[in-house]
């Protein structure tokens, strides 16, 4: 039987007589992953930070490994899992049973000093290209129509069972966020289960609104390194106790003074793309624009139709929603009967409905909408064969002889200045601070004066500095930091004496923003925030870096980027007790970091999607292209607004407005697009 106090050896799982487990608790983050060290190699430095704040975290661990030669392998991975999460949280008091998920007995193990699951499911490993006979692929493929765990209590389960398992889980713990693995290949062939445990995840999901993201696995071993050093360390004695209990280099318990080099350079990176991405506007490929009349097919983008991917997981379209046919096609229909999609942040639109067994499934797992033979399709989609769709949403031009503003980049600022809940173009002029009131349709009216607000016109920084709720207008002259809050009627008064210099505007100035009651931004230790009390941020920047204060994380403390030619490199308030140095935050693919040419003009950041964490977006040619904080690094880019002609600046607003300017207009792109 195992000890229901785990303290320096771990007595093996999967004893028959365990006694029923604790039941799973609700907490933040669910992960899952296929095997016993995925979450510990992929999904770092976010899972382990996530564990050591004790927020609740389970993770389902779907496959086993097979017993070889007579070895219980899986129960020593089972060891080295609980090792590894009680050298990382330093908690030791284990407590081991068995559940019943929808019929299947798991067994579930749990840390309550750390708020910790672990969920062993035991499905036969299936072999790096699903191989083996009881595999998840031949599963997938039809081969077989079930498989029995590896576990004292055997369970049965066929695909739907796998699905409804998964579903069960996410519906007890209820989590704000999920973790999973590399989908269909999209980034290189990886492990076959990881892929269809990352594909079961996404239909296991269907229809509800919470973050998916999608951890990528083998091949982000020839991506650069961008780890957090301090929290890779912790990963690597995490795993140096698990691989004490599956390889036998230590006691288990204790640590290995060394492992496979090919771990640690997994630990060193962190590659994810979250799927479930919400948008609206034109649903775009290959140049034409999805129509829907009847059935879906491409048309040109004249008058398109306007799309909504929505968080209750549906595709919309005016009052109808999408919904398969049994042909493949799509057709539109009432929402009660439509099919669930994803969209991910790469543009693939992933159907949330498991595919018929077909053969050769190795790496397309999912269907997708395709445009086949002038139609839009669900078609099995993976590898090299994953079509993408950019959703442009609509946008309102406003003439810049309209605005009565003279005034462009850095030194204009969007936001609500005027509280009638739209976004304001608002700048220094000749006669004091001025805004242009959005119209409540995209678009602009003449600027009015709203303050006699005295500073260098690009240092201008519009935020709630006296946590009133409402927006406040600051910026630096000579003597430091002017405010012109709401709550005065915006008369300018001195915040501090931070920031001060004269002259013309410079990187300091380019870089100030308001954050939660603070002024941050660059100066020449670094990034300081001033409240009016100054404490240093940061001292890695330096006093001539294009720097953006903002919040990452959505913890409500300051965070910062630096623009690099490498792309941004980011630092997290949280972080500050083990560096305040920045670490790589730019997603790869295939060696190549997107990292957009941005300044303070061409560069923005601000939450684009209401999740609290501010997203990163910048002009490329004649494109607006995003990339969306996952909290512990970017998403890859993805293009949000395309444009005639190439924009001079992009302005975003805290509450998600985007607009640009082509130099003659100002372009935006619609609210709720």
């Amino acid at each position: 039987m195992r000890a229901l106090s785990i303290l320096l050896a771990l007595v093996a799982c999967g004893d028959n007589e365990l006694p029923n487990a604790t039941p799973l608790a609700t907490g933040i983050d669910l992960v899952i992953v296929a095997h016993q060290d995925d979450d510990l190699l992929f999904m770092q430095p976010d899972l382990i930070e996530a564990v050591r704040r004790g927020t609740g975290v389970t993770i389902v661990y779907v496959t086993a490994g097979n017993n070889n030669n007579g070895v219980d392998y899986s129960t020593k991975r089972y060891d080295g899992v609980m090792a590894a999460y009680s050298a990382a949280t330093g908690a030791t008091g284990w407590r081991c049973g068995w559940l019943e998920l929808v019929g299947h007995a798991a067994e579930h193990c749990r840390l309550d000093d750390a708020k910790l699951s672990v969920v062993f499911l035991g499905y036969p490993d299936g072999g790096k290209r699903g191989e083996f006979s009881s595999s998840l692929l031949a599963l997938w493929e039809g081969r077989i129509t079930g498989a029995d765990t590896i576990a004292e209590r055997s369970a049965h389960y066929d695909r739907d069972g796998l699905i409804a398992t998964l579903a069960a889980v996410i519906h007890t713990t209820q989590p704000r966020t999920i973790r999973t693995l590399e989908v269909a290949a999209t980034h290189g062939v990886d492990h076959s289960d990881h892929m269809l445990v990352g594909a079961l995840t996404v239909l296991a999901t269907a229809k509800s609104d919470i973050e998916l993201l999608s951890y990528r696995g083998y091949d982000i071993a020839d991506e650069p390194v961008d780890g957090f050093a301090p929290i890779t360390a912790i990963a690597d004695d995490a795993f140096a106790h698990y691989s004490a209990c599956t390889d036998g280099c230590a006691s288990c318990g204790d640590a290995c003074s060394a492992f496979s080099a090919t771990y640690a350079g997994y630990m060193q990176r962190r590659y994810a793309v979250r799927i479930g991405r919400y948008a609206s506007g034109a649903v775009v490929t290959g140049g034409a624009c999805a129509s829907a009349d009847g059935t879906v097919t491409p048309a040109n983008c004249v008058t398109p139709t306007l799309w909504r991917f929505e968080p209750d997981g549906l595709l919309h379209v005016a009052d109808r929603c999408i919904a398969v046919q049994p042909t493949g096609e799509l057709a539109t229909a009432s929402c009660d009967a439509a099919t669930p999609v994803s969209l991910d942040e790469e543009g693939h639109i992933w159907i949330a409905v498991a595919p018929p067994p077909a053969a050769a499934m190795d790496l397309t797992h999912l269907d997708c909408i395709a445009v086949v033979d002038g139609h839009a399709r669900a078609v099995l989609c993976g590898g090299d064969f994953a079509p993408t769709w950019t959703i442009a949403p609509a946008t309102i031009t406003t003439p810049r002889a309209a605005l009565g503003l003279g005034q462009t980049g850095r030194a204009v600022r969007l936001a609500d200045l005027t509280g009638d809940g739209d976004a304001d173009l608002c700048a220094i002029e000749a006669t004091g601070l001025a805004c242009a009131a959005g119209d409540g349709h995209g678009g602009f009216i003449a600027a009015v004066r709203i303050a006699d607000l005295a500073i260098e016109p690009e240092s201008l920084a519009i935020g709630d500095i006296d946590g009133d709720g409402k927006p406040d207008a600051c910026g630096r002259d000579d003597a430091g930091i002017l405010c012109a809050t709401a709550a005065s009627g915006f008369a300018a008064q001195r915040f501090t004496t931070a920031f001060a210099h004269s002259g013309p505007a410079d990187a300091s100035d380019h870089s100030l923003a308001v954050l939660d009651g603070q002024i941050c931004g660059l100066t020449s230790d670094g990034m300081i925030c001033a409240s009016p009390i100054t404490s240093l941020q940061s001292s890695w920047p330096s006093n001539d870096a294009i720097l953006w204060p903002t919040d990452l994380d959505g913890d409500h403390l300051a965070d910062w980027c630096v623009a690099t030619p490498t792309g941004p490199a980011c630092g997290l308030a949280a972080d500050r007790t083990l560096s305040t140095d920045g670490v790589p935050w730019g997603f790869a693919l295939a060696a190549v970091v997107e990292a957009p040419n941005a300044d303070a003009t061409t560069g923005a950041f601000a939450d684009l999607d209401g999740d609290g964490r501010a997203d990163f977006c910048a002009l490329d040619g004649n494109r607006v292209t995003c990339a969306f904080s996952h909290g512990g690094g970017f998403g890859p880019r993805t293009t949000v607004v395309e444009l005639p002609t190439a924009p001079i600046a992009l302005w975003l607003s805290g509450s998600g407005d985007l607009c640009v300017d082509t130099g003659v207009a100002v372009t935006c792109a619609t609210r709720g697009s």
